[in-house]
């Protein structure tokens, strides 16, 4: 698989070209926070936290400046933790050891958005067998030499999770399992990721993963000109 260098996109050849995306392999101060952000932080979190924190934030901001959307302030928290975008706004941050990355678009573009990247490593027997069901597990691509495919329908779910969750209604709730993830290789590093729910409750969305050296990353989302379907 290639190997991600610094500058290298990674997650902007996996969404439409609606989206916008900013990814940054090196962190910024914490000083590059507003204030009301750096409250958002827990007081003992400790400085790698609030280095990756401040750069998923401004990874945030530069996307929604190429967006069109500039000067929006401080991007803080709605009840469920996410980032609360400006209005008209889709948006998702994501950010694992070494990489961090948002993406953003036009609510008359995407009526839902969600980006996530992971380390390469294999995802656990115990959350394998919660996080992930029987028939997704028996319809995974032909073993790949240096991933474990488990650890791709998780980050497909988290992406997936991102983009279902500020369409839930109040006293809703979604669980990663909810998920339900079907991966399609197009290349050997490289394919698409269709999501549906698993009680037909939520839109099904679509996307694409990309497996590199460093890295996987997903992308899940719903076009707004997308036909409903369960």
């Amino acid at each position: 698989m290639p190997r991600v260098t610094a500058g290298t996109p990674v997650l902007g050849g996996l969404l439409p070209r609606w989206a916008c995306v900013v990814e940054m392999y090196v962190d910024v101060p914490v000083t590059a926070l507003y204030d009301e952000e750096r409250q958002l932080l827990a007081p003992a979190a400790v400085e790698r936290r609030r280095r990756e924190f401040a750069t998923g934030r401004v990874c945030a901001r530069q996307a929604l400046t190429a967006l069109g959307v500039p000067s929006s302030g401080p991007l803080l928290r709605g009840p469920d933790g996410a980032p609360t975008w400006p209005d008209g706004v889709r948006g998702s941050i994501t950010h694992c050891p070494g990489y961090r990355a948002a993406a953003v678009a036009s609510a008359t573009d995407a009526r839902a958005l969600g980006i996530d990247a992971e380390p390469p490593g294999p995802l656990s027997p115990t959350a394998t067998a919660a996080l992930t069901t029987a028939a997704e597990r028996g319809a995974l691509p032909s073993p790949h030499a240096q991933v474990t495919w488990e650890k791709v329908l998780f980050s497909a779910k988290e992406a997936a999770y991102k983009a279902w969750a500020p369409t839930l209604g109040p006293g809703r709730s979604l669980a990663l399992r909810d998920a339900r993830v079907r991966l399609v290789p197009v290349t050997a590093d490289s394919g698409r990721v269709e999501v549906r729910h698993g009680r037909g409750e939520l839109p099904r969305l679509e996307g694409a993963y990309r497996l590199t050296s460093d890295l996987i990353v997903t992308a899940a989302y719903l076009p707004t000109d997308a036909v409903a379907g369960d």
